[in-house]
């Protein structure tokens, strides 16, 4: 009969060097989201187990037990959600959150899931307060805005709320954690369509993993910088899922697409009410410096919904062509900005 797992047990497992069976990892989340844990070995478990790295099955029997606690999110036909786990300390603009604005503009139907900031100045949440969008929204109204606009934003403290649990140790540690890979593998709608930039290149093939057993389809990607965003900054790494295999290829947008290279410097953000002016701006047609790569991971989103490509069978290269195209044309037309202010004029309602 097998021993009842213990902190202590799970613990002693890490420390060992050793990874978490899906059943050790789903059950400390289990614990930790019931409210039954003590704050010390959780940071324990956590900082030890991302010094040691993670494991697909480590990963879905935590995201396993996280889902179980969330809050449904009812939003018809197939969605997409584009976002990035955060902690590559470059602290960026929200390129992810101004994609998927953009995206949803173009005609994807987009939940995004996210959070405010837990280890930068500025997350999704925080972004779009600025930018007018309330952020208690009761969940059956999230889900209907996602059906009304196109776009809807599942605000991880209403989805997640159990998640309060983990929040003042995640701060307090300030490192990337298994729940910076959480956030996107526990989006409450459970989109088939996902468009997932990853800080750290030797997780992102996991995750892609998660994402083709699950059913899901789309793309993880890793900047060559490390960015957790699609960036012309370089080559690309690219782990696309199609009917559930990953295969990996490398893309260079600046190659590919011919876009002028960027620098990570150029990117660069700041507190919410700043990220937020820049997006405005890029809506109203600015050529603001980070334009290329906020278009850029729209594209991505795009290319993984795959309905507005004329051919899903095509390259990547030629659907990154069309999708960036239809990103372009997203915010030069106006469609970005228009959408923006109608979700928040919805939402405020």
């Amino acid at each position: 009969m097998t021993e009842p797992f213990t902190w202590k047990s799970i613990l002693t497992t890490l420390v060992a060097g050793n990874h978490l069976s899906a059943e050790q990892s789903q059950w400390y989340m289990d614990e930790l989201m019931s409210g039954k844990a003590d704050p010390v070995p959780v940071a324990a478990v956590l900082a030890v187990q991302s010094t040691l790295g993670f494991t697909s099955e480590e990963v879905a029997g935590a995201a396993k037990a996280m889902v179980s606690h969330a809050v449904p999110l009812h939003v018809s036909g197939e969605t997409t959600d584009i976002v990035g786990t955060g902690g590559d300390g470059a602290a960026t603009v929200n390129l992810s959150t101004m994609g998927a604005i953009i995206a949803s503009a173009a005609g994807v139907k987009v939940v995004k899931h996210g959070n405010r900031a837990a280890t930068s100045k500025c997350g999704a949440a925080d972004c779009l307060e600025a930018l007018g969008l309330p952020l208690d929204i009761p969940a059956a109204r999230v889900g209907e805005i996602g059906d009304e606009v196109g776009i809807t934003f599942a605000f991880a403290k209403t989805f997640h709320p159990s998640m309060r649990f983990a929040g003042p140790v995640r701060s307090a540690l300030g490192v990337t954690t298994i729940f910076n890979l959480l956030g996107p593998l526990t989006n409450p709608a459970s989109p088939k369509h996902v468009a997932i930039g990853c800080a750290k290149r030797e997780l992102s093939p996991m995750m892609a993993d998660v994402y083709a057993r699950r059913g899901q389809e789309g793309m993880v990607y890793t900047s060559s910088e490390g960015l957790d965003e699609m960036a012309p900054t370089g080559p690309v790494s690219v782990w696309e899922i199609r009917n559930g295999q990953v295969h990996e290829t490398q893309f260079d947008p600046t190659v590919e697409l011919g876009l002028k290279p960027v620098k990570v410097a150029d990117l660069r953000g700041g507190e919410p009410e700043f990220n937020a002016q820049v997006a405005r701006n890029l809506f109203a047609g600015e050529q603001v410096p980070s334009r290329s790569t906020a278009l850029l991971n729209a594209a991505s989103a795009i290319v993984a919904d795959q309905h507005l490509l004329d051919s899903p069978d095509a390259s990547l290269t030629d659907r990154f062509k069309q999708a960036y195209a239809l990103a372009e044309h997203a915010v030069d037309s106006g469609a970005a900005q228009a959408l923006l202010e109608r979700w928040v004029s919805v939402a405020q309602k």
